[in-house]
């Protein structure tokens, strides 16, 4: 895998990673779930503090790939919810700007289209030819 490749991969996955960590944390502040048993936010907190220890050992110079490869499923399922998170909030925007007035539905994505794409190359490549 060539360099800015690699890069690419890691970059993605740290930003799966932090979205992920981001929807648990938020998760544990939603005021519907009643957590009446400690265990389930100690759960959601462990798995918040092993995502940030991922993403703090990507960028390890000696153990970053063997750190993607050990938590590949991990970073596989962060890495769907990343995607379909990114399609939805796109969907919820041109929802809303397509019942403004006036409607403005010539509104592009670039970023985010490209952002997509990228994922999703990085997804068959790294997850789907791996069985995840």
């Amino acid at each position: 895998m060539n360099r800015v490749l690699a890069e690419q991969v890691k970059m993605i996955f740290k930003r799966a990673l932090i979205h992920y960590a981001k929807v648990l944390e938020k998760l544990q502040e939603d005021k519907e779930l009643d957590f009446s048993n400690d265990l389930f936010l100690q759960d959601i907190q462990n798995n918040v503090n092993k995502i940030n220890g991922i993403v703090d050992g990507v960028d390890s110079p000696d153990d970053g790939q063997s750190i993607l490869d050990k938590n590949r499923k991990l970073l596989c399922c962060a890495l769907q919810n990343y995607i379909d998170d990114l399609d939805k909030m796109k969907d919820l925007i041109k929802s809303k700007l397509q019942n403004s007035e006036p409607a403005l539905s010539s509104f592009t994505f670039t970023n985010v289209d490209e952002e997509i794409a990228l994922a999703k190359r990085i997804q068959t490549s790294s997850c789907i030819v791996h069985g995840f």
